[in-house]
């Protein structure tokens, strides 16, 4: 391939590009945002409008401004372009829109960054620029401030080499569904009702396995761990060697999150979900979270399916030395890491978390020594990485350019994992306001989006949705309403109902509700009745939604989603399902609207309209209810479709 000086523009030929013959063509996939705050594509979507800004009067007015935030904790906010290979820069033209402030811009990589000078602003609506006459793969933009505002760039240079291709897309094996279905619960919650779904995501504090409230344990270099019995004494102390072997007999995956710091680790007493370093530590250092990775090589090495040496266990005296168990077969290292509600000391940068991860995968590939880190005790198990407070790529993909400088490619986790609600505040925020349906949400396209760059540039790794739900307490701000004839409890089953599908159709390995059981339903406040069964004390009796829930998991055991199905109508839906040993496939149709929408006598169009089942859920029974399908007279199936979604079985031909 010859080096190419042909000037291209995100996604079009703009008319301005035979103006010049040495723009570079940038595009979004080479941003990388280490704050993973605003959106970076701002910079390079108005390349009409920028034009040639060399040439006086060759240029528009670009309008869209970056920004990263209004929250100071995150600044400075830097911006990465990764150009592929070498180029040689000579100048950047950044569109100055308002405000004062400084750009600083680097070259050089992310290991050792250099400063190349800087852009005074305090224009309006004019041009500035830098000389940079160096050669790099990387430049970075660092934004100081929420005064250094800028619209669009334009860099000039020329390659050096070949640019590389984009990777070819991997296909992906979507999982069993009755895997896939998942809840976030606790050990002591109920089996036989935790088994409407696949895997449970087990909340495990660090102090039920070291230390808890001994305010004398000195931890770390000096570890005793505890699991049978746990360091949660009383009456009757905790068994989690019995604990995962009960969940493993009824074939329920449990997934321990084993989140927050262990109280001799904490730099302030209470302060729980800071960060699980000591003070004066560097958070972008895995040496600093070696005590985290020594307790996730101890929880993986008894609870996973490899036996350590037994000299390598730090173990309480009371506990046997056992490794090897062959409990779990996933281990997650945290929950939200990037909680900035818990302000700088609990919020995790992508790079510190990648750090961090880094120590809890294999000990920052060994370099931490003997007994750190989940993989280095099981290779066998998968590693979680904590499940992102927001759904966010820039995070995955700043912690990916980590990994690739600091790890040589290899990243430290086997499964991504991300948090969403749907709202129209666009997430869990503080400032939520209302619910909305996961159609409503477009949730199905915004996980795509992951899954799309997961296939490209990280094929072998899973990717999880945690934890997404919805209150049944009307005054929540995550609280569904009634809708027409259909009562809180209705619109909640069929929403989450309608979530999974949405999620299973946009490539994901697993979902998880938030939360198995309300904690309190009478509190308005966010979360407390997300769950699909009551509260404790009213003995976890099962909503709707654990209903629907376990009636479309006794359907679809053993099926995959296959494919999307055209439904020739604006407001329906339809998934195709399929079994890997035989020919049977269903059906799942629904109208996606929430008007409490009916339609009579749908006509189904399939390849097998004999022995057709029609599957509806219940709401008292863990079996759908099955009767014969009706056909007209061309053979269509007739459905009456609401926005609770029906199922249909048949035989039919596998999707290739």
């Amino acid at each position: 391939m010859k080096k190419s000086t042909l000037i291209l523009f995100v996604f079009f030929f703009s008319p301005f590009a035979l103006l010049s013959q040495n723009i570079i063509p940038l595009k979004p996939e080479m941003l990388i945002n280490l704050s993973a705050q605003g959106d970076a594509t701002l910079l390079i979507n108005e390349s009409k409008k920028a034009g040639d800004p060399k040439k006086t009067g060759k240029t528009g007015i670009p309008e869209g401004n970056f920004f990263g935030s209004y929250n100071k904790m995150y600044y400075p906010i830097r911006v990465v372009i990764d150009l592929g290979i070498e180029h040689s820069l000579t100048d950047l033209f950044v569109f100055d829109t308002h405000n004062k402030d400084t750009l600083h811009i680097y070259t050089g990589n992310p290991k050792d960054w250099k400063k190349a000078g800087f852009i005074s602003l305090g224009g309006y609506n004019k041009w500035s620029s830098l000389s940079i006459g160096q050669s790099t793969r990387y430049l970075m933009i660092e934004f100081p401030s929420t005064k250094a505002n800028i619209s669009e760039i334009v860099l000039y240079g020329k390659a050096l080499g070949e640019i590389p291709l984009t990777p070819k897309w991997t296909y992906h094996k979507p999982p069993l569904f009755d895997s896939f279905l998942g809840v976030n619960g606790l050990h002591n919650q109920p089996l036989q009702k935790l088994s409407c779904v696949g895997s449970v995501r087990e909340y495990h504090p660090w102090q039920w396995d070291e230390g808890n409230e001994d305010l004398t344990y000195e931890g770390y270099p000096n570890n005793q761990f505890g699991w049978n019995p746990s360091w949660v004494g009383g009456k009757w102390p905790w068994n989690f060697d019995k604990v995962y072997a009960d969940f493993q007999l009824v074939q329920l995956d449990i997934s321990p999150c084993l989140q927050q710091t262990a109280p001799y680790m904490q730099i302030e007493k209470g302060k729980k979900d800071w960060k699980p370093i000591s003070k004066g530590d560097n958070p972008e250092d895995p040496k600093s979270y070696r005590e985290h990775a020594r307790y996730m090589y101890q929880f993986a090495a008894r609870y996973g399916s490899t036996k350590v040496p037994s000299q390598n266990l730090m173990l309480q005296a009371e506990n046997q030395k056992v490794s090897g168990l062959n409990r779990i077969k996933y281990l997650e290292n945290g929950n939200e890491p990037d909680k900035w509600w818990r302000g700088r000391e609990g919020y995790f940068t992508p790079y510190e978390l990648a750090a961090m991860c880094s120590a809890d995968y294999d000990g920052h590939q060994g370099a931490l020594g003997e007994g750190y880190g989940a993989k280095t005790a099981d290779p066998n198990i998968k590693f979680v990485m904590g499940g992102l407070a927001n759904m966010s790529l820039d995070y995955i993909k700043a912690m990916k350019l980590w990994s690739d400088t600091y790890r040589s490619g290899s990243f430290p986790a086997d499964v991504l994992n991300v948090h969403h609600y749907s709202n129209i505040s666009g997430g869990q925020g503080a400032n939520l306001k209302q619910a909305i349906s996961p159609e409503d949400d477009s949730l199905k396209y915004k996980l795509a989006e992951i899954v799309e760059y997961r296939d490209r540039y990280l094929p072998d790794k899973e990717i999880w949705l945690s934890e997404f739900g919805y209150d049944t307490n009307p005054n929540s701000p995550q609280g569904v309403k009634p809708i027409g004839d259909n009562d809180v409890f209705e619109v909640q089953a069929q929403w989450l109902v309608r979530s999974y599908l949405e999620i299973a159709a946009a490539g994901l390995d697993r979902a998880h509700i938030y939360f198995f059981a309300d904690l309190n339903s009478k509190n308005p406040n966010k979360f407390n009745s997300s769950g699909i069964v009551n509260e404790k004390w009213n003995k976890f009796q099962p909503k709707i939604s654990w209903h629907y829930i376990y009636c479309m998991k006794n359907a679809l055991t053993g099926y995959r989603f296959a494919s999307e199905i055209s439904s020739n109508h604006p407001d329906v839906n339809i998934y195709k399902f399929e079994k890997d040993d035989d020919a049977s496939c269903i059906y799942v149709a629904w109208c996606k609207t929430s008007l409490d929408k009916k339609i009579s006598n749908y006509q189904l169009d399939i390849e097998e309209d004999k022995g057709v089942q029609i599957l509806e859920l219940s709401s008292t029974e863990r079996y759908a209810t099955e009767t014969d399908a009706k056909c007209d007279s061309e053979g269509n199936i007739l459905l009456n479709l609401s926005e609770r979604p029906v199922l249909i079985r048949t035989a039919c031909s596998p999707s290739k």
